[in-house]
């Protein structure tokens, strides 16, 4: 009798374990909890994806938006799979458990568990692999199964492009399984293969003068809109979008999506606009693009991002988007784990039928990493130039970075990649952002916020049917692009991808923003600089220029490179190597390049520390490029592998003769050294200049205001002193393109370059002292009102 007993409290034991583990692997799924609150005014029902904490599908809460009554209620938020509003106060009711935590609850030690967790998961290698096997999906199917693999879906639009997993397999592996995929590499039918790694990527980040004025929308924040009113007295700090709009050019029928975390499609500012067919879910694996919500609020990027495009004008919500008539999607992707092939499937998502696409990321702005798009992303991106746009190719705007004077966007693939219209950012008060990057790639600016209160930012839409006036970075610059296109697509619906970018470089204002350093003006004539690009994107006048009886397509492009120049030259620390390459420019071929748009300088370079170098390019017309400057934070030995640097700087000029390249290490980092193995020009550009360039006489005319008077030849010029090139450069005149052809050497150049910052350094060294009295002085009428507190106070 008592062992009978005993068996039973240990069959008892045993099943009350087991209850616990089913326990504990229910409350680890996710709860679907729905909670209403009517809204006073709208009365809108609608749906929101919860936080999760575990891999299961997300699930849903139904919400409507909060009436402002509401707003103020105190309560205590509920477990971790609620989602939370936090400008509102509101949490859902949970219906499964009942237990109460917040966030502020955590412990640094679980606080550091969970991140040293995430960061473990955001690294490494998948049990992924991409591969190209032609047949079918029945072959490729037939082929995984062979090799133990299973096809787990197709690489849309990349025919016979598939993703398979291992049977049998983790799910992560800390470095490539190359023994694993030997038997691949053994398989004829396969063409292509490659394991999937998880790559990080970083967020960024009536009449026309009636429609200035403050009243002109009912959108609450519209009188908070600057960089659309111009309420300023900077004349030239002007997007010029209200004229467009006057002449009813608002971006109706062009479909613009945004790459990112995803988008609160249900948002009162947004439902109007929103296009299901230009939006999916990457991270999830459906169609329903809503981001997933958590206390912190970080996946507000996205919606942020489509407000600025779409807010739907006149409905006393928020503000007004750029192309508030325009087709708004989104593509859920930087939740989760990112590889070559999500990319790849998000870049070429529904290519068809999405006009512009707007991505705000990249690889981290940390000042240390070199990376780009992978092999399924390129092939992505060119099938989408080739496809898109009934073959006239999609847009794809790009944020230039937010890593400041310590990075370069030239060590971003996607930023600097010639498909990609690279976007920068200029303040409220026309100065460079701190955070804006160095770089040779960029085309243009937008505004954006900047360091101090009185530099303005910008308003959108916001997670929880909120709205904000607090985006900023280069994140909100290239959606504000993406609207300003939308608005030129939609007056000439025939222009291809190169017709835009030539039409930047045609129409953008660099008159408000010459005060900044870095501007010089190549031999094609066009004034660039690598902080702003061709200067500050003007609406109207690219609707002008690409009216469809003025504007004629650009010849077709041609692709010229020149033959691999091995020099194994080696680099001492504080040493220089300069290498020398002869073009042809491909006369009398097909592939001839006189008129230059894009090039692009590959390079292989091993260094004991990338960081250190420093890479310049000297056009045979003189104009000096700067591809890399050094990088502090970069101590990688890795260097530079078959890597692209690209530049924008010398479009419009003729890449006959011999260039320059000058590669220095700065003994940034003590005792370094390497060997510059090899580089390769390709030059990408036209056999003969556009038409508007021979209609305008050969370059671009700018006011008067930007040009300098000119000496008349290079010895006169040298003999000149500092405060006479000062005067040159603020003497204003105009020329005509056949009264001016820069023909001044590398000498002069640098001379004026010279007298310029000297001149440029004394006025900012002018204003810091200025700003520093001025501070000293509120933080000396802040003590003493602080002191005069204490003593008042003191005795109690």
């Amino acid at each position: 009798m008592s062992l009978d007993f005993a068996a039973y409290w240990l069959l008892a034991a045993r099943i009350f374990v087991l209850l616990a583990l089913l326990y504990a692997t229910s409350t680890a799924t996710k709860t679907t909890a729905t909670t209403k609150v009517i809204n006073a005014t709208t009365n809108a029902t609608f749906t929101y994806k919860t936080a999760t904490t575990s891999s299961t599908p997300k699930s849903t809460v139904s919400v409507t938006s909060v009436p402002t009554s509401l707003k103020s209620t105190a309560f205590s938020a509920s477990s971790s799979d609620d989602r939370f509003f936090s400008s509102t106060g509101v949490t859902t009711n949970k219906t499964k458990s009942t237990t109460k935590t917040t966030a502020s609850t955590l412990t640094t030690t679980s606080k550091r568990r969970k991140r040293s967790r995430r960061e473990k998961r955001s690294s490494g290698f998948t049990n992924e692999w991409a591969a190209q096997i032609p047949g079918g999906l029945k072959i490729a199917r037939r082929v995984a199964r062979s090799h133990g693999y299973a096809i787990k879906h197709e690489i849309s639009p990349l025919p016979d492009h598939y993703v398979l997993t291992r049977l049998r397999s983790p799910s992560r592996f800390r470095r490539s399984t190359e023994h694993i995929t030997k038997r691949l590499s053994n398989d004829d039918r396969i063409l292509w293969f490659e394991q999937q790694q998880i790559r990080k990527r970083a967020k960024r980040s009536s009449e026309v003068l009636q429609l200035y004025r403050k009243d002109a929308f009912s959108d609450t924040l519209w009188s908070e809109e600057w960089y659309l009113r111009n309420p300023r007295s900077l004349k030239d700090a002007d997007l010029l979008v209200l004229p467009c709009w006057a002449q009813n050019i608002t971006g109706n029928g062009i479909v613009v999506t945004v790459l990112d975390d995803g988008i609160e499609w249900m948002h009162d500012d947004l439902r109007k606009n929103y296009d299901p067919k230009a939006s999916v879910d990457l991270n999830d694996n459906d169609e329903d693009p809503r981001p997933r919500y958590d206390p912190s609020n970080e996946n507000k990027h996205g919606t942020r991002c489509a407000g600025e495009i779409a807010m739907t004008a006149n409905n006393n919500i928020c503000g007004v988007g750029i192309a508030f008539n325009s087709k708004i999607g989104g593509v859920r992707m930087l939740d989760g784990p990112i590889t070559d092939s999500l990319e790849a499937r998000a870049l070429g998502f529904n290519h068809k039928y999405i006009d512009i696409y707007s991505a705000s990321w990249g690889p981290l702005d940390n000042g240390m990493t070199l990376d780009g798009p992978g092999t399924l992303s390129r092939k992505a991106m060119e099938l989408s130039i080739k496809e898109g746009r009934d073959g006239k190719g999609v847009l794809y705007v790009w944020a230039s970075g937010n890593g400041g004077n310590r990075d370069n966007c030239n060590c971003d693939g996607y930023a600097s990649s010639i498909y990609t219209i690279s976007i920068s950012s200029i303040t409220s008060t026309m100065m460079k952002p701190w955070y804006v990057e160095y770089c040779a790639s960029t085309m243009a600016s937008t505004f954006s916020g900047g360091l101090t209160l009185s530099e303005g930012k910008v308003v959108t839409a916001d997670l929880h049917n909120e709205c904000t006036d607090q985006h900023s970075g280069t994140s909100a610059s290239a959606p504000m692009a993406a609207g300003i296109f939308a608005l030129l697509l939609e007056s000439n619906s025939n222009l291809t991808w190169r017709d835009v970018q030539h039409l930047i470089t045609w129409t953008s204002n660099p008159l408000g923003m010459n005060q900044n350093p870095g501007w010089i003006q190549n031999a094609g004539g066009f004034w660039v600089n690598p902080s702003f690009g061709f200067g500050l994107l003007n609406a109207m006048e690219l609707i002008n220029a690409a009216r469809p009886t003025k504007w004629k397509t650009v010849p077709k492009q041609h692709i010229c490179k020149t033959p691999t120049t091995e020099s194994n030259k080696k680099l001492e620390d504080g040493g220089e190597v300069n290498i020398l390459v002869s073009s042809d420019r491909c006369e009398n071929s097909s592939n001839e390049v006189m008129y230059l748009e894009h090039i692009q300088v590959v390079m292989n370079i091993d260094h004991t520390h990338r960081g250190d170098l420093e890479i310049w390019v000297i056009s045979p017309s003189g104009t000096r490029t700067n591809l890399l400057q050094k990088r502090p934070k970069d101590s990688s030995s890795e260097g530079f592998k078959n890597w692209s640097f690209m530049s924008v700087q010398t479009w419009g000029e003729d890449p006959l003769g011999t260039w320059k390249l000058i590669v220095k290490d700065t003994e940034l980092f003590p005792n370094s050294s390497g060997i510059v193995k090899n580089v390769t020009f390709v030059f990408y550009g036209t056999s003969e200049a556009p038409d508007h360039v021979i209609r305008a006489g050969g370059q671009r005319l700018y006011p008067t205001d930007m040009i300098p008077i000119r000496p008349t030849s290079s010895d006169e010029f040298l003999k000149l002193s500092t405060a006479e090139l000062n005067s040159i450069l603020n003497t204003p005149t105009r020329i005509s393109g056949t009264e001016y052809a820069p023909t001044y050497s590398a000498k002069v150049r640098t001379k004026l370059e010279s007298a310029r910052y000297k001149y440029l350094l004394r006025q900012l060294k002018e204003k810091e002292a200025e700003q520093e009295r001025k501070w000293q002085r509120q933080r000396d009428r802040q003590l003493r009102k602080w002191k005069n507190q204490y003593d008042r106070y003191s005795y109690y």
